[in-house]
């Protein structure tokens, strides 16, 4: 019997659309930093890239877009921060100040201009929006070790308290790392640790 055979797949075209997709990412992200998200348009982005419109278009739908796929890129790093806190052995107030002391700001600090123009696309756009509510929901997942207890009808009232702790933390990582509200590093380090502790303390007991 004769196998059904594929056609091979177009791999030249396919890395040459890879190569084209990134060089619009990466001086997307450089015109973002020098001009911010508000103003920069789609023409300085082009132009960074010594591209044209047309292909930009057949890889982002606006500029909205590409800041959402910029930080798309660094999704896999937001996982593996949640994931790290999930894989602690023993849950403690101190291991929780030190992950977010030594990894959580690390991570903001490192990422400050994909979470900067997410934010203000999804201010912008409600299809942006609805992305970056999903991410908050997969990153909320990446604490499932707590979640057990929360089954049946407690799903998704355990989920949403997962969901709120990752919110809060975005939104307090925002005003004070981005925006440069002043605040004490050691007092919200402190405050932080008491919330996250306690309310994963919470969820590891169960409804």
């Amino acid at each position: 019997m004769t196998g059904i055979s594929t056609p091979a797949r177009n791999t030249f075209r396919e890395q040459q659309w890879r190569e084209a997709h990134d060089r619009y990412l990466e001086c997307a992200r450089e015109v973002f930093a020098r001009l911010g998200y508000h103003a920069a348009t789609v023409a300085d982005i082009v132009a960074a890239a010594n591209g044209s419109r047309a292909t930009f278009y057949a890889h982002f739908r606006d500029k909205a877009d590409i800041a959402a796929a910029l930080f798309e890129r660094i999704l896999p790093d937001t996982a593996a921060l949640y994931r790290m806190l999930a894989r602690f052995p023993e849950l403690t107030r101190d291991r929780v100040r030190d992950w977010l002391d030594e990894h959580v700001l690390a991570f903001w600090a490192r990422y400050a201009v994909e979470i900067d123009v997410l934010t203000q696309a999804v201010a912008d756009d409600p299809r942006v929006a609805a992305r970056h509510y999903q991410w908050g929901v997969d990153a909320a997942r990446e604490l499932a070790p707590y979640l057990t207890q929360w089954t049946g009808e407690h799903e998704q009232a355990g989920l949403t308290r997962a969901l709120l702790l990752v919110l809060q933390l975005e939104q307090a990582c925002y005003h004070w790392l981005i925006r440069g509200v002043g605040h004490d590093r050691a007092l919200v380090l402190d405050v932080l640790a008491d919330v996250w502790w306690r309310e994963l303390t919470f969820l590891r007991t169960g409804p």
